[in-house]
């Protein structure tokens, strides 16, 4: 387990496995990278993602959970932890990119 304390530091315990498990979700990745460059409405995350509105809404719902993003007036946005967690993905990339080449 991870142990997290969430914004009013109230214990937050994420399995690691359900976190991977979120992340790895087809479409995820494209709706944190989305929300890296910039803010969005749902309608625009739509557009951008090219995903179905029942599957984004799971997705985003998910991700808020896990604190990765947050909705305010109407708008997703990337928490600090799901900043950290883009890079992470980006550095993971680079890696496997690098052995590649």
């Amino acid at each position: 387990m991870i142990e997290a304390k969430d914004r009013v530091g109230e214990e937050l315990a994420f399995n690691l496995k359900d976190v991977l498990k979120v992340i790895a979700r087809k479409g995820v990745s494209d709706i944190l990278y989305s929300l890296e460059r910039s803010p969005k409405r749902f309608s625009q995350l739509m557009f951008d993602t090219q995903l179905n509105p029942s599957i984004l809404d799971r997705h985003l719902k998910a991700l808020i959970q896990l604190d990765l993003i947050t909705k305010e007036d109407g708008l997703y946005r990337l928490t600090e932890i799901g900043d950290k967690v883009v890079t992470m993905i980006e550095d993971l990339l680079s890696l496997f990119k690098e052995k590649i080449s």
